[in-house]
């Protein structure tokens, strides 16, 4: 979303002339997020409008003397009138999003999460040393090459052609994927075992940590395809929710 700095710092630089209070400015960001992670899982618009984009909607702003909520009207609209459809973004968060942009998807679980976060929970958002998010994603069905028997057994009753075929068409869709802390601990694990996981002090660093994402899989014993495109649909339709134009109103 960098290319979006420039407006923001536009409408802070003149928010007095523009009749910007905080909660105006707080609601033009809430839509510059929908529209950066509608933008950057579908490509539309290409990231080399942006910048010329952001330009002409200050200019115009400022040519017209917009202000208010009708300035924030107008960028709206400005940005809506650009962005993917919701049939596009749709058709985008249907499929494999994890090789489109992990970044961004990892955002989208991180938005999703958030809600269930509790004060024994580490803060989704916090950031090592080195820069690296704590928390990053997890494939609940293996994405290796060398698919673990268990896995063949529960996905394909030990068909490995079969297992293959699933996770090529699913292993990297929203339904098989959450976020933890402990990524480097669970891998290519049993289901059962990533579900019940406890860390050296009891604490459940597996499927059963909390959190609304994992809501599926903590009271079932098996990971399948249907059961992945059934979280896949759930998941698509609260990102839909999440990042929706017409929750930002002015």
């Amino acid at each position: 979303g960098v290319a979006s700095y420039l407006i923001i710092l536009f409408l802070m630089k003149k928010r007095e002339q523009l009749e910007m209070d905080d909660d105006l400015l707080a609601r033009l960001v809430r839509l510059l997020v929908c529209f950066f992670v509608r933008r950057n899982l579908t490509d539309t618009p290409p990231t080399r409008d942006l910048e010329r984009l952001f330009i002409n909607i200050c200019e115009s702003i400022e040519g017209e003397g917009l202000k208010g909520t009708a300035a924030a009207g107008y960028i709206k609209r400005r940005l809506v009138g650009v962005s993917a459809s919701d049939a596009a973004f749709r058709e985008r968060l249907e499929g494999p999003v994890y090789d489109v942009n992990p970044d961004m998807t990892r955002y989208i679980l991180t938005v999703l999460a958030s809600p269930s976060v509790t004060k024994e929970t580490k803060g989704l958002w916090d950031r090592y040393a080195s820069g690296a998010y704590v928390w990053t994603i997890e494939h609940i069905f293996p994405q290796g090459k060398n698919i673990p028997e268990e896995w063949v057994k529960m996905v394909a009753g030990g068909d490995v052609s079969k297992a293959r075929e699933v996770q090529e068409r699913q292993v990297h869709t929203l339904g098989n994927l959450t976020i933890t802390g402990y990524n480097s601990k669970l891998g290519n694990m049993p289901f059962e075992t990533k579900r019940d996981r406890k860390d050296a002090n009891g604490a459940n660093v597996g499927y059963r940590n909390g959190l609304n994402l994992n809501a599926e899989l903590v009271n079932t014993d098996t990971w399948t395809g249907e059961q992945i495109q059934a979280r896949t649909d759930r998941l698509v339709e609260l990102t839909l929710e999440a990042f929706d134009f017409e929750s930002v109103q002015f």
